[in-house]
């Protein structure tokens, strides 16, 4: 009767972690730029430090405007 438990509980546990990552959507991209010369990247993440969000968040990585615009929540 116990190792029936401990696998409905395993099983709980599973199908949520499941439902919870399948909502998961991919990082948004953002225009970064250069606080030393102002160049700019398309990343998903600050390249290092030194940089600052100058546009986004885009959908896509060529940070492109358009049908994949995400809207800030």
């Amino acid at each position: 009767m116990q190792s029936l438990n401990v696998r409905n509980a395993g099983l709980a546990v599973a199908l949520l972690v499941g439902a919870l990552s399948a909502g998961a959507a991919p990082a948004p991209w953002f225009w970064w730029a250069s606080k030393l010369d102002g160049q700019r990247v398309c990343a998903q993440f600050m390249p290092a430090q030194g940089w600052r969000k100058a546009e986004g968040p885009f959908h896509n990585a060529q940070c492109l405007p358009g049908r994949g615009v995400l809207q800030p929540r």
